[in-house]
């Protein structure tokens, strides 16, 4: 049985036989204005999350599937706690960037799959898609549509 290995999860990639990606843009524009020349990201031409690349100097691309496998990070303002980018005040705050990202990460043809960080909040991060308790902070409904 072979199972896919992936070396370093985020950025500067060896030997992987997925191409991992960490980027925490908040503006979807951006985004897909960054991703929109593949050649410029897996020739580490430009720094897939505006500081690393996603290969260690020597290796190359050599056809993987590339995923977002973190993204996102939005944090509501409460007082404490970090998220990535800008806190957001209110719940349509949180889902216009959630749709903005995630449809600019849909729109890049050579992106295989992406994964929103995080599920939950945890101690100081609070940028979770439930509290630590597991209660919704969003409507995970919407959250299932912009998926879709």
């Amino acid at each position: 049985t072979e199972r896919p290995v992936i070396v370093n999860d985020g950025w500067e990639h060896t030997i992987s036989d997925i191409i991992t990606l960490h980027d925490y843009e908040e503006f979807g524009e951006r985004f897909l204005d960054r991703y929109r020349d593949k050649e410029a990201i897996v020739q580490n031409d430009i720094a897939h999350n505006n500081d690393k690349y996603p290969f260690a100097n020597g290796y190359t691309y050599k056809g993987q599937p590339i995923i977002i496998s973190e993204y996102g990070g939005i944090a509501f303002n409460e007082g404490s706690g970090w998220g990535y980018g800008n806190q957001v005040e209110t719940e349509e705050q949180f889902l216009n960037r959630y749709r903005n990202i995630t449809n600019a990460i849909k729109d890049i043809p050579y992106i295989s799959g992406y994964c929103y960080t995080q599920i939950t909040d945890v101690q100081q991060e609070i940028n979770g898609l439930l509290k630590e308790d597991r209660t919704p902070k969003i409507s995970l409904e919407i959250i299932k549509q912009i998926n879709n």
